[in-house]
């Protein structure tokens, strides 16, 4: 029987491999050249309106270790307003967390102060288009199930092996954020 990709090459020569054959065979918009007058960086944040702050925040600083804080405090105004859709006095509480490092990949957690903000609908246990999946790389995913467990959180996909060096599961944080987990193989493989 003929190897598979997985049994066959490490994760990190797969990926060099993908990326080499979309270089050579890159067609449509995506593999364009980018325009010159425009520059990108990679994601800074994800930005998550919550139900629950202070149950946001503590999950993300204390379940999944994201303890720097890059920035805390309010906001409010009409350039708020206008940036976000929201009325000109709306005041906004915010937290933005970062792993240690530069400053990219942070996920800010805002409240938007007063009566309840409408709720995405959306079908739970499967993805929905439109939706994000927050993806992170973890050391070790057996204490987090347990950590999640213990908070109440709901695991979508209990940590399967992908190859034999790589496990992931998914799970709901808090106002069912979907979360996908990557159990890092410590040699880097």
């Amino acid at each position: 029987m003929p190897a598979t990709a997985s049994e066959s090459f490490s994760r990190r020569e797969a990926i060099a491999a993908a990326a080499a054959l979309a270089g050579l065979v890159g067609t449509g918009p995506a593999s364009a050249q980018p325009a010159r007058d425009v520059d990108v960086s990679r994601l800074v944040r994800t930005a998550l309106f919550v139900s629950d702050f202070d149950r946001s925040v503590a999950f993300f600083r204390d379940l999944l270790g994201l303890n720097e804080v890059f920035f805390q405090g309010n906001f409010t105004g009409p350039v708020l307003g206008r940036l976000l859709g929201l009325s000109a006095g709306a005041q906004v509480r915010a937290c933005i967390l970062k792993a240690a490092g530069p400053a990219f990949g942070m996920i800010g957690i805002f409240h938007v102060a007063g009566r309840g903000r409408p709720r995405i609908r959306k079908q739970r246990g499967t993805v929905n288009v439109g939706e994000a999946v927050l993806v992170f790389y973890a050391a070790r995913l057996d204490p987090l199930v347990e950590r999640l467990r213990a908070g109440g959180y709901t695991i979508i996909a209990p940590p399967v092996n992908l190859t034999p060096r790589w496990r992931e599961m998914t799970c709901y944080g808090p106002d069912d954020v979907m979360i996908n987990l990557i159990e890092r193989d410590p040699s880097g493989q």
